[in-house]
């Protein structure tokens, strides 16, 4: 015999001996064919011996897949057990929070969110902030997404937020300065409310930036997760301002300015957030506001709450009642006295 017959029949008389000595893992109670997995194994069985199945014998099988390296079972099983990304996202972000994360969560809190989403997308279909068209060419397109909120009293908000760091000015918009009452001022306002006993009544204008009316032509996508069947590849046509837009802020003021001023109010110059209803014996109602709130102040509760109805017919409000709360200051009334409270800030 040669030297390399003899090599060659000690290899394969080790490799034999090899196959005998360690075969390949199957788990307890398997069928001929070690590819199928546990749960077309257990098909198989009636419903007799599946109810029969005791603890004991499914941690015999799982002991078993650990201790011989069964990682195609075992994979299989943890797959079963957790589904990749299905973690629910931290509460305490919820304004870090995108759409995937929505859609991960448990179908009870999903429909909630998915519920504000749509409530904000009919918002802006009624006040007719866009039209949908096709892809403009040479033209940009701007990308959105969605920011999630959670009120103080459990509403949850989603808010469809145009990516307005993507705008180029003096091509997608040129001014946005945007005046805003100032605190000195809020504080003046309230002074002057508890030193003459005056009433003061306060409003959440819903979706304010959405009256402001745009100069620029500007496109967006559609929003992620409601894209329109069957038109998934058009954009919308912004025809008023949306939320994150550079110019979003100053369209919504001007568009507040010229409605302020056909109920009769006029603008303070020393700052612009004031607006005063006069008349001989002197000042009738007083507004103050900030972006999307205000509050309606003056000596007569009456004429004052008539006021704040006429505002309300111009504008989609919620109506807050007597004012506890601006800018996240707490406000306390008790008589002629008024507390303010800032520690939210805290």
């Amino acid at each position: 015999m040669t030297d390399e017959q003899h090599r060659s029949r000690s290899t394969s008389s080790r490799s034999d001996h090899f196959q005998e000595t360690n075969p390949g893992p199957s788990p307890p109670h398997s069928s001929n064919d070690p590819d199928q997995s546990l749960g077309e194994r257990s098909e198989g069985s009636d419903d007799s011996s599946q109810s029969a199945e005791s603890m004991d014998e499914v941690e015999e099988t799982l002991s078993y897949l650990a201790k011989h390296g069964g990682v195609r079972y075992l994979n299989t099983l943890l797959a079963a057990a957790v589904p990749p990304g299905s973690e629910i996202p931290d509460t305490c972000n919820i304004r870090e929070w995108s759409f995937k994360d929505i859609m991960r969560m448990p179908s009870a809190q999903q429909k909630d969110w998915i519920d504000a989403c749509r409530q904000e997308l009919d918002s802006l279909r009624e006040r007719r902030v866009y039209d949908l068209v096709n892809p403009p060419q040479g033209q940009r397109v701007i990308k959105n997404r969605w920011v999630f909120d959670q009120k103080t009293d459990g509403r949850k908000r989603a808010r469809l937020v145009a990516k307005g760091f993507s705008q180029v000015e003096g091509i997608d918009y040129d001014n946005v300065f945007s005046p805003v009452i100032r605190y000195e001022s809020v504080r003046l306002m309230i002074a002057l409310a508890a030193q003459q006993q005056w009433h003061m009544t306060s409003i959440d204008i819903k979706t304010a930036f959405l009256y402001g009316e745009l100069d620029e032509e500007l496109f967006m996508e559609q929003p992620e997760g409601f894209a329109v069947k069957g038109h998934k590849h058009k954009v919308f046509r912004l025809k008023r301002a949306l939320y994150g837009l550079k110019q979003a802020a100053l369209q919504w003021w001007k568009a507040l300015d010229k409605s302020m001023e056909r109920l009769g109010f006029r603008r303070t110059k020393s700052d612009s957030g004031i607006f005063i209803l006069t008349s001989s014996h002197g000042p009738c109602v007083i507004v103050i506001v900030y972006v999307d709130d205000a509050i309606f102040m003056g000596p007569d509760r009456h004429f004052t709450n008539r006021k704040k109805a006429q505002f309300m017919k111009e504008w989609d409000c919620r109506d807050l009642g007597d004012t506890k709360e601006f800018l996240w200051m707490r406000i306390h009334r008790q008589g002629t006295l008024i507390s303010l409270e800032q520690k939210d800030y805290l």
